[in-house]
């Protein structure tokens, strides 16, 4: 491990799905090896457009859980709620505030999506969403940052923020943090249409809870090739041609997945066979993760959420110590 800090926040609500799984999750797991890795699990930005959530502490606890199964080791990184260390990101939330231009937050991108898409609900927390952003980051002195397109705008205000603190306090205590590009991996929905979504009717994505048969049976169901209408006919083993065969290049290893291309072009094999052999891939992947998630008791997740917490703050107090000398809080 290297002395660089990589800071990732990780939402609290959603369905895992096989596109999750092999997308944010796989590159959080590996980052734990190369970085000082604190990952938090961003249960106060979800109060920013659910305010009234009374399953929180159970999507919390659900996501740690989920992430532990996937690979992330306590040993090997911080894995927190943000709100445990609530005390010391809002307090630095609120210095970096004040830096912030308010029309700058206002003409945010996200920030005018997420108002026309709530518009019941455009609040204070929405607007200084960047800000917290930037606080979850600087508290740990993140140097890099996994982010998507969405969340770049974001991070350039993080970055503006470091530059106004260095300028008005003379300090260079918190490095510029440079983004890192997500994995973009677009697992195809098992309609054919655009990438698996949890947004999406469950029947569109394979859930790394689902049971054996429920895997069979979702692919069973799938889009395949459309021009290939009968047994007997050549299929279209491409990620263009066949959905079921662009799957295959993500889970079946490339002999077997050369064996059903030839078999596919010859019509010695017809869709049902070849989605079989896909859900036998996908259950190879999805059948050891539930396993080691159903062995995850809550005692365990919320001792590993404690330890990271205690980690996390000690990182945190350190970094608020120095911001309170620098703007010359007086500390009793």
């Amino acid at each position: 491990m290297t002395n660089k800090i990589l800071v990732s926040g990780i939402r609290s609500t959603g369905e895992l799905h096989l596109g999750n799984y092999y997308g944010a999750m796989m590159d959080l797991v590996n980052y734990q090896n190369e970085y000082d890795a604190y990952f938090f699990i961003a249960d106060l930005h979800s109060l920013t457009t659910h305010p009234n959530n009374p399953d929180l502490r159970k999507n919390v606890l659900n996501v740690a859980g989920n992430y532990l199964a996937a690979g992330l080791d306590p040993d090997k990184c911080a894995l927190y709620a943000q709100s445990s260390i609530a005390a010391e990101v809002s307090e630095l939330a609120m210095y970096l505030g004040m830096m912030m231009p308010l029309g700058e937050l206002l003409r945010c991108p996200t920030f005018k999506e997420k108002a026309k898409k709530h518009p019941d609900n455009v609040n204070y927390g929405l607007v200084g969403y960047p800000v917290l952003m930037a606080a979850d980051i600087l508290i740990h002195r993140g140097e890099f940052v996994p982010v998507g397109d969405d969340q770049m705008v974001h991070l350039e205000m993080a970055r503006t923020i470091v530059r106004k603190f260095r300028q008005t306090y003379g300090l260079d205590l918190f490095p510029e943090p440079l983004g890192m590009t997500k994995n973009a991996v677009r697992i195809p929905s098992l309609t054919g249409n655009g990438k698996m979504s949890k947004s999406d009717a469950a029947d569109t994505y394979i859930s790394m809870t689902d049971p054996q048969d429920l895997i069979e049976k979702k692919v069973k169901k799938a889009f395949s090739d459309p021009e290939r209408v009968y047994k007997h006919q050549p299929g279209h083993p491409t990620a263009e041609g066949c959905n079921i065969f662009h799957m295959h290049t993500y889970f079946t290893d490339e002999q077997t997945r050369a064996q059903l291309e030839t078999q596919c072009l010859s019509a010695e094999i017809g869709c049902v066979q070849c989605k079989a052999r896909l859900a036998e891939s996908m259950k190879e992947i999805v059948n050891p993760f539930r396993e080691r998630r159903e062995k995850l008791t809550e005692q365990y997740i919320l001792d590993v959420l404690t330890d990271g917490q205690k980690r996390a703050k000690e990182s945190a107090q350190r970094t608020i110590a120095e911001v309170r000398k620098a703007v010359g809080i007086i500390t009793v």
